[in-house]
């Protein structure tokens, strides 16, 4: 169960990292680690909800001509309710 980092920026890393946080070298690498794999996870989660939105709204049939999200018409110059 042993690892063993031969990088002395990565000790110099863990060590400001376990001053920062007031956790051990090792507590903080390992919270380190979670953290960035939840990162990935998170990122990977949204992409992939991203992708099955893109999917279904390209299914979706074009919306008429007619339909417009401008809603200026409603509003004067001044911005208040026509």
């Amino acid at each position: 169960m042993g690892l063993n980092i031969k990088s002395e920026k990565a000790h110099e890393l863990a060590r400001a990292l376990a001053r920062e946080t007031g956790l051990s070298m090792t507590a903080a690498v390992e919270k380190a680690l979670e953290d960035q794999l939840t990162r990935i996870h998170r990122h990977a989660e949204r992409e992939y909800r991203f992708q099955r939105i893109k999917a279904i709204v390209s299914k979706l049939p074009p919306s008429p001509p007619d339909i417009t999200s401008d809603h200026s018409d409603l509003y004067d110059d001044d911005g208040l309710p026509a």
